[in-house]
């Protein structure tokens, strides 16, 4: 499989997570938080790597919030 083959099938892969995660999101009703646009906007865009991503491991204050 050629490099550009490889780009291609991953980014065929990419989209079917982005559906799935909408999807996942839409059916817990959390489409429509500003946590569920977060991960949608993060997947939409190409060439965008966020090491600090994940919501974890966060740390928690006095509060019991991060």
């Amino acid at each position: 499989m050629s490099d550009a083959e490889r780009i291609e099938e991953l980014e065929a892969m990419s989209g079917q997570a982005y559906q799935v995660i909408g999807w996942l999101l839409s059916e817990c009703g959390l489409f429509e938080t500003a946590e569920g646009q977060r991960v949608l906007d993060y997947f939409s865009e190409e060439g965008r790597y966020d090491d600090n991503f994940l919501p974890w491991p966060r740390s928690v204050d006095s509060s019991g919030l991060s």
